[in-house]
């Protein structure tokens, strides 16, 4: 897998795990888009001809539960200055990137989001994915909306999506029907959770029949410690590479024309195929078609157990990050 001279079909993934500064200035950005550009001169010159380069959540603006009012007032746009100075390393290197923002909201009442931009060889963004599950009770975000697939090298159709929303079946369910055939999960997963990690990075990956890229902090922070095991697993939930706990990178090659091989011609065990043709042995030739789910056909129809307000200790930690931006946002108005 790590050849130097994989394949033409192979597409060669760097993975860089490493604790970047939780930004409290625009230098602290620009410090933290300088490492990335460290990374990747060093990446693109021990694997020459990578295709694509993944950092971890937080990888420009860093994060701390403190320092939430400061990413309030550094959130950029997309495109923006952060992502015009990383289509230049990525254009410089001819390699694609995939990085993180904190993204402005355009409704100045609202939150920013969690976001992660692809940005192509040309130096272009080629997608932006805004978190859409953000981590309950800590992360104010406003979730996002959209789960979006773009085609990238060597086949391959990449979805992004960060740290807790792999944790959710649903959205690397949604990647898969939309046609993604590799997902990338850029985290800053912490410990107690670490037994999860594993879980959830390989039955993702089994479930839906494609690569899965999970790329984690290392270091600590104000609140938690992180334990890097950035990792590939394959569409049969095998794990083709595993980092340590320690800041590095690694490469891996993966082969995204396998997956559209095998999602077109596994017989058993092909879930994407199976989901919507239920039992096509015994009601041939197509199975049942429609939709035995309630949890989605009656999506607005919330049984009463889990149509509740959050607890009281939920709500007093969600104030927490919730009183940071707000109070951040007075600020501003105050400088302004």
């Amino acid at each position: 897998m790590p050849a130097m001279n994989p394949s033409k079909d192979a597409m060669s993934i760097v993975m860089v795990q490493f604790s970047p500064e939780a930004a409290t200035t625009k230098e602290t950005v620009d410090r933290n888009i300088k490492k990335i550009e460290e990374y990747v001169t060093r990446a693109t010159n021990g694997f020459p001809g990578v295709d694509l380069i993944v950092f971890p959540e937080y990888s420009t603006h860093g994060f701390g539960f403190d320092p939430y009012a400061t990413h309030l007032k550094l959130a950029e746009t997309i495109p923006g200055e952060s992502t015009q100075k990383m289509g230049e390393i990525a254009k410089k290197f001819n390699t694609w990137l995939c990085v993180s923002i904190v993204e402005k909201n355009s409704d100045p009442e609202l939150k920013p989001y969690n976001s992660m931009v692809l940005i192509n060889s040309d130096g272009e963004v080629a997608m932006k994915y805004r978190k859409m599950m953000p981590w309950c009770p800590k992360e104010p975000w406003t979730p996002g909306e959209t789960m979006n697939v773009c085609e990238g090298p060597k086949g391959s159709k990449i979805a992004m999506m960060l740290c807790s929303d792999m944790d959710y079946p649903e959205t690397s369910r949604e990647a898969a029907w939309k046609g993604a055939n590799v997902i990338l999960r850029p985290a800053k997963y912490m410990y107690p959770w670490d037994h999860i990690w594993d879980i959830t990075n390989q039955v993702r990956a089994y479930e839906n029949m494609c690569y899965v890229v999970s790329v984690n902090h290392t270091g600590a922070d104000n609140s938690y410690s992180y334990f890097g095991r950035s990792m590939v697993t394959d569409y049969d939930g095998n794990i083709l590479c595993k980092m340590g706990d320690n800041e590095g990178m690694t490469k891996v090659d993966i082969l995204p024309k396998e997956v559209e091989a095998i999602r077109r011609d596994r017989i058993s065990n092909n879930y994407l195929y199976g989901l919507k043709h239920r039992g096509f042995t015994g009601v041939p030739p197509h199975g049942i078609k429609e939709n035995p789910f309630t949890v989605y056909k009656d999506w607005d129809k919330i049984p009463k157990q889990w149509d509740r307000n959050p607890t009281d200790e939920a709500e007093k930690i969600a104030e927490q990050g919730r009183n940071a931006l707000e109070k951040a946002k007075t600020n501003l108005k105050r400088v302004s």
